[in-house]
């Protein structure tokens, strides 16, 4: 199995690419830990529950048209959720090349996040918003 150095993921949200000013992404997945242990056990069962996902992302701000704020700040006003499609490589969606998609809502958003002197980078969290969860394709 091949080993990866990330340095070229490809990050869409609501079908607009903002790759080039993601300085991080992470894909958590979860599953709720449902204890089914009963009378007379000696151990414990413990079963999945519910499922959740969250991407979470450091991206260099830009007010230009067609990029970060004018791509996330509407999308933090709406009860919407959009499409978000994550690569680790921006080549072409493969075996050694999966993409994740994720139906997501945005609830929170700094439009503008930094000191003096610091870039202005804002963290984004964004949630799971559909019953489908996070779908991996490889073709």
């Amino acid at each position: 199995m091949a080993k990866m150095v990330l340095k070229n993921a490809s990050v869409m949200i609501n079908s607009v690419d903002l790759s080039n000013h993601v300085a991080s992404v992470t894909i958590e997945t979860t599953r709720d830990e449902k204890d089914v242990t009963a009378m007379g056990a000696v151990n414990k069962e413990i079963i999945a529950g519910l499922g959740d996902c969250t991407v979470t992302l450091d991206v260099f701000q830009d007010y230009a048209t067609a990029s970060v704020d004018a791509t996330l700040f509407p999308l933090s006003q709406s009860n919407t959720p959009f499409p978000v499609v994550i690569k680790p490589d921006a080549g072409a969606v493969s075996p050694t090349n999966p993409s994740y998609t994720l139906q997501a809502m945005l609830f929170n958003y700094n439009p503008i996040a930094g000191a003096v002197g610091d870039e202005n980078r804002t963290p984004v969290t964004l949630r799971n918003a559909a019953q489908t969860g996070l779908v991996r394709a490889t073709a």
